[in-house]
């Protein structure tokens, strides 16, 4: 776990930062400069690009992973990045095709209840594009084992540059309709500042000869397309969906508990940039014991971590609303289940890099699209009766019967999961926390409240994290730390 703990650790501090300028830009900024309109429309531009992009890509940013790894020559995987760079262009072209032949219908369909829509279908689909080709270009170096410069350009690049833009905003230097052309152009650059640093981390001579194992590609990259999808769709639906039923204004709050919601997943996302390479790695060369170690312990640390983050956010949510504007305060109850979302999310550990790098792709793609279908089928009902906690409860209900059903399904077919006793004794140290400290309210003001309770929260939960000793690395850290502090004072 050496290598996991040491780029999770640095990824982990990464995704932070890109979540305080996050933080800034969706709950400062954009709630005081941007209308609820624009904020909304932001929302939706993106969670629709993010829809498209597994197909736009062909799934190869998966494929890549999955495969580098086999071609031990560089003339093999010369030809092999070759034509992974171009099988997407293909694609590409063919959806352009049918956006430009049906354009008219489709602007009509995207704007039936949100008139403003329908002008930005273009933008939709360029910054689909430019989000394909990232991925692929940090496959790439995700590959030999280098995760940090790309995590920063995912996390904390595009974040900046919206905080840019929204203070150009709020000085009147651009319009909300620039604002939203512009973020184009953020990921316009973030994509060739990945290409250099893909390039300059393994340059190939493009060769465009005989690929081994074509037929074997080209099937896993489809079915990534889908399985990609699938993964996008449980968490992007119910943005697109909300748009058809319900005013645009109201993905604005969503997305604000969204956001909040999504902190949790920091650690998951932080881990999962090494952990896909390491477990590509362990299943090519045969190592299953490897394979199954690290799937519990990483399980377990982001269930500690994660957990952790959970109650913070939880038990501090009534007075984080008070800083909103009121009409903010629908989005509660969406914090919540979206919550248990991102929690399952950490818990899994490393269960998709297991079914993303090993044979067992296949079934889960058609188990992800029947969730999928459930997920639809649940915000197509809800919706309507109840709103953006309507589309909470659908993608809360979809997501944890996802997770359940890929954890059973590794089970099965390897023999392995991530439950130990310690992640029991984790989720019960998480419930504790959540009872206790839930209701325990300081009648002063907010921002006083929230720092008071999150240092008492700090403390008992670490006291008891390490007392029980729950986790071996997670304690080495901190006596790490402890000592370099003593050494310094």
């Amino acid at each position: 776990m050496g290598i996991v703990m040491k780029h999770s650790a640095w990824n982990l501090v990464i995704t932070a930062v890109g979540f305080v300028l996050g933080a800034i830009n969706v709950l400062v900024l954009a709630t005081t400069y941007l209308d609820d309109e624009y904020y909304g429309l932001w929302g939706y531009i993106l969670s629709t690009a993010f829809l498209i992009f597994p197909l736009m890509s062909f799934g190869i940013h998966n494929t890549i992973i999955k495969y580098y790894s086999k071609y031990p020559t560089k003339e093999e995987r010369d030809v092999f990045l070759t034509q992974m760079l171009c099988w997407p262009l293909g694609v590409v072209l063919f959806i352009v095709g049918l956006i430009w032949i049906f354009q008219t219908e489709l602007q009509l369909f995207i704007s039936s209840r949100n008139q403003m829509v329908g002008d930005y279908l273009w933008l939709i689909v360029v910054i689909g594009f430019l989000q394909a080709y990232f991925e692929i270009f940090y496959a790439w170096v995700k590959v030999h084992m280098k995760t940090i410069g790309g995590n920063f350009l995912k996390e904390v690049f595009y974040r900046f540059g919206a905080t840019i833009l929204l203070l150009l905003v709020m000085w009147e230097q651009i319009t909300q309709v620039q604002f939203i052309y512009a973020l184009a152009l953020i990921y316009l650059l973030r994509m060739l500042l990945m290409m250099w640093l893909a390039l300059k981390t393994y340059r190939p001579q493009w060769r465009w000869g005989r690929l081994q194992a074509r037929k074997d590609i080209l099937t896993y990259s489809m079915l990534m397309i889908v399985a990609g999808s699938v993964a996008t769709a449980l968490l992007d639906l119910d943005k697109n969906m909300i748009n058809q039923f319900r005013d645009i204004e109201l993905i604005s709050y969503f997305n604000v508990a969204v956001f909040v919601a999504t902190v949790i997943a920091v650690p998951a996302r932080g881990m999962a940039q090494i952990t896909h390479p390491l477990t590509a790695t362990h299943y090519n060369n045969n190592d299953r014991a490897a394979m199954e170690d690290l799937y519990k312990r990483s399980s377990l640390n982001l269930s500690i971590i994660s957990g952790f983050l959970m109650v913070i956010i939880l038990c501090n949510a009534q007075e984080f609303y008070q800083l909103l504007p009121p009409a903010f305060e629908v989005g509660i109850p969406v914090l919540f289940l979206i919550s248990v979302v991102k929690y399952t999310e950490n818990l899994l550990g490393s269960n998709n890099a297991i079914l993303y790098n090993t044979d067992l792709y296949r079934v889960t793609l058609w188990m992800g699209l029947g969730l999928a279908l459930l997920a639809f089928l649940l915000n197509l009902w809800l919706i309507p009766l109840y709103g953006i906690i309507g589309a909470a409860v659908a993608t809360c209900a979809a997501y944890v019967g996802y997770a359940a059903a890929k954890i059973g399904y590794v089970n099965y077919k390897l023999g392995m999961h991530p439950w130990t006793s310690k992640t029991t004794a984790s989720v019960l140290l998480i419930l504790i926390s959540l009872g206790t400290f839930y209701f325990w309210d300081f009648p002063w003001n907010p921002y006083i409240n929230i720092g008071a309770k999150s240092l008492l929260i700090c403390l008992y939960y670490g006291i008891l994290m390490y007392y029980f000793n729950l986790s071996t690395e997670i304690n080495a850290i901190i006596l790490q730390l402890w000592h370099k502090k003593s050494r310094f004072l």
